[in-house]
């Protein structure tokens, strides 16, 4: 390990993970897309943190995965969402 954890890299991970599934529930879906905008703020406000410091590779890694995992969850939530809420999927 050549540095210190980056903040909130498991964070962001986990909560990019959660987003997906919790976006194909009816009732989740918003909490999801909740979940996928704190991890996109976490993975942001991270990266910011990560240009004064050295970071590890790892928890960058970690990062990054979690950021794309919440922008893929947190377009499935919005389009539920709106699936739902136009009562196309009732």
């Amino acid at each position: 390990m050549n540095g210190r954890a980056l903040p909130l890299s498991m964070v962001t991970l986990v909560f990019g993970m959660c987003s997906i599934p919790m976006a194909f529930m009816r009732q989740l879906c918003v909490p999801a897309l909740i979940m996928a905008v704190l991890a996109v703020a976490f993975h942001l406000w991270g990266r910011r943190k990560a240009r004064r410091n050295t970071f590890s590779t790892g928890s960058m890694r970690r990062s990054r995965a979690g950021f794309g995992l919440a922008l893929l969850g947190g377009c499935a939530a919005l389009a539920m969402w709106l699936l739902w809420a136009t009562g196309a999927l009732l």
